[in-house]
């Protein structure tokens, strides 16, 4: 568990930071999400003290960080920012490797743990571990930084707008394969954003920020039922909610008896990929499947509408 107690940062006379009371839980994902300017990068820093608090506390498991050898400290938390910060004249291999290496860690130990992580991030080891960031697409380094931040196996990773720099497409792949390995690891993940569609699909909770103050701080469905001020649900957005309630939801939870035509749909796949494939095939509905292929029932417009509605 990370307690923020009473965390603020003051530049001059302002507070870029004001006095943030946060508890987050182990293995799950906290998106800190904002405008610029309203102190979220900052909060994150003061995590693993890349920037050292006027006031308050950070606690890891108990442990006031203060106390803590600031160096040691940041090995032992993993850290991934949006341009990647990969050592430009290191391999792959070797950047992946830079913690376990300033840990002592034994060398075969370090290639082994390497490898591990091409295989988790789909980085093909014979192909990739000795070339260098350059010859690498944006998505590829994305996944290097990440595989770099977890290489000591951290029980914490902080992510400043890792994917900001990432085009759509890639982006979207980014984060599916975060939350993947993620529930895979058990990773408690603290990641700032200014994407509030990709705070809602990431986070387990979201802390809104405005103007160094911690505005709303709750589960995304909470949020968008329940905004705690008009900024917060400016932030939302009154176009998007519908969209962003379905990408908290399943097709399976939207299931409803009957059949129908055309492609099936797997009960897994959100409400938001659901009414795209229906739209897109120009169909009223669709059937839907489960994980072992076995029919379950069929989705609908219909049934896909009433679930984007705001909860009463």
């Amino acid at each position: 568990m990370i307690e923020l107690s009473h965390l603020t940062k003051v530049y001059g006379d302002i507070p870029v930071v004001n006095d943030v009371d946060m508890t987050i839980a182990t293995g799950t994902i906290t998106v800190i999400v904002g405008t610029s300017g309203s102190g979220k990068s900052t909060l994150l820093r003061m995590v693993n003290r890349l920037i050292e608090p006027t006031e308050g506390r950070v606690f890891i498991e108990g442990r006031d960080v203060s106390h803590l050898p600031a160096h040691e400290l940041r090995r032992s938390i993993g850290y991934a920012i949006q341009n990647h910060g990969l050592f430009p004249h290191w391999t792959v291999a070797r950047n992946i490797a830079t913690v376990p290496l300033l840990l002592g860690w034994d060398r075969e130990k370090v290639r082994a743990r390497v490898a591990e992580l091409m295989e988790l991030f789909q980085l093909d080891h014979d192909q990739f571990a000795d070339r260098y960031p350059h010859e690498l697409s944006g998505g590829q380094q994305q996944r290097v930084g990440v595989a770099r931040a977890m290489a000591a196996r951290p029980a914490l990773l902080l992510m400043d707008e890792p994917f900001g720099a990432l085009d759509p497409i890639i982006r979207a792949k980014a984060q599916a394969d975060l939350k993947a390995i993620q529930r895979r690891t058990g990773t408690t993940i603290l990641l700032v954003t200014h994407d509030m569609a990709e705070a809602i699909h990431l986070g387990d909770r979201i802390a809104v920020m405005d103007g160094g103050l911690l505005k709303q701080y709750a589960p995304a469905a909470d949020i968008l039922a329940r905004p705690a001020d008009a900024f917060v649900d400016d932030l939302i957005g009154v176009v998007d909610r519908p969209f962003h309630y379905l990408t908290l939801g399943t097709v399976g939870a939207a299931v409803e008896p009957g059949e129908a035509d055309g492609a099936p749909l797997n009960a897994d796949a959100s409400l938001y990929e659901g009414l795209g494939a229906l739209l897109w095939s120009g169909r009223k509905a669709a059937p839907v499947v489960d994980a072992a292929g076995r029919d379950v029932g069929r989705v609908s417009l219909d049934s896909i509408a009433e679930r984007a509605a705001r909860p009463t």
